[in-house]
């Protein structure tokens, strides 16, 4: 059976959310409502396009059989902001709400997104769609080549849990208090390039926020040098970092395509 197929057939118990692994920045989150959620899906050429960056990764999902209720774009940068499958979507009549702050916003209805189904949310802000309660959190993420001054991470309040995608950015002191927040998950990157945490880097944020589960995310799109000198990509390495600090959190390492249910 597809990924796909799965998705669609998989009944989430209240209290929990399943998260798959899309690749990259990637996930897909279904709720136990049925609301398929996903965040900076990146499943088509458009890095190799812009930028020269072949993917070695194939998509786990065929986007032509799966469309999501709610779409999360963290910033524009091609491997967030995957333009091709936004017209995709667009074209085969988009019925979710496409979310993300202004330079995300203001495009999607030029690429044929509803405007009515669109949701300018920058950072600090909060949105209530649906069941879940969106919040934009801080990010930094500097790149002179490609400025995302725009740039944000999401927490979600779903069924209870708190979920955190950090998103792209680099080490900030503003990160910090997201340790008030009692995250049970924090996804975060590793690759420490293109204005990015490296893997010390985040286990030193993941050892100040305690979530209670984290998965490292960022690495194996395409061949390490695709992603630059100095690139950080081994996830063990975090983990291995995170355990010299003494993090309590459990570390979870996903496989792309794999189902994991995450319960309160």
């Amino acid at each position: 059976m597809s990924l796909e197929q799965q998705i669609k057939d998989l009944n989430v118990d209240k209290g929990s959310v399943a998260i798959v692994w899309l690749g990259q920045a990637g996930y897909a989150l279904k709720t136990s409502a049925g609301t398929i959620v996903m965040i900076d899906p990146y499943l088509t050429d458009w890095g190799e396009t812009q930028w020269g960056l072949v993917r070695i990764l194939p998509p786990a999902i065929d986007p032509a059989e799966l469309q999501p209720d709610l779409l999360l774009i963290s910033h524009w940068h091609e491997d967030h902001l995957d333009v091709p499958l936004v017209k995709q979507w667009s074209a085969a009549g988009a019925t979710g709400i496409f979310a993300g702050p202004i330079t995300c916003a203001q495009r999607a209805p030029v690429w044929g997104w509803p405007t009515e189904q669109v949701v300018q949310i920058d950072s600090g802000e909060r949105r209530t769609i649906g069941e879940i309660d969106v919040l934009a959190t801080f990010a930094r993420h500097e790149t002179p080549q490609a400025p995302a001054p725009e740039a944000v991470g999401y927490l979600l309040e779903i069924d209870g849990l708190k979920i955190w995608d950090v998103a792209d950015t680099e080490y900030d002191a503003r990160l910090r208090p997201m340790a008030d927040e009692n995250i049970d998950v924090m996804i975060v990157p590793i690759n420490g390039v293109g204005g990015n945490l490296t893997t010390h880097e985040a286990a030193l944020l993941t050892w100040y926020v305690k979530p209670k589960i984290v998965i490292p995310m960022h690495y194996n799109m395409w061949t390490p040098e695709g992603f630059g000198p100095g690139a950080t990509l081994d996830p063990l390495e975090f983990a291995a970092t995170f355990a010299k600090l003494g993090g309590t959190s459990e570390v979870r390492i996903l496989d792309v395509g794999e189902i994991a249910v995450f319960s309160k």
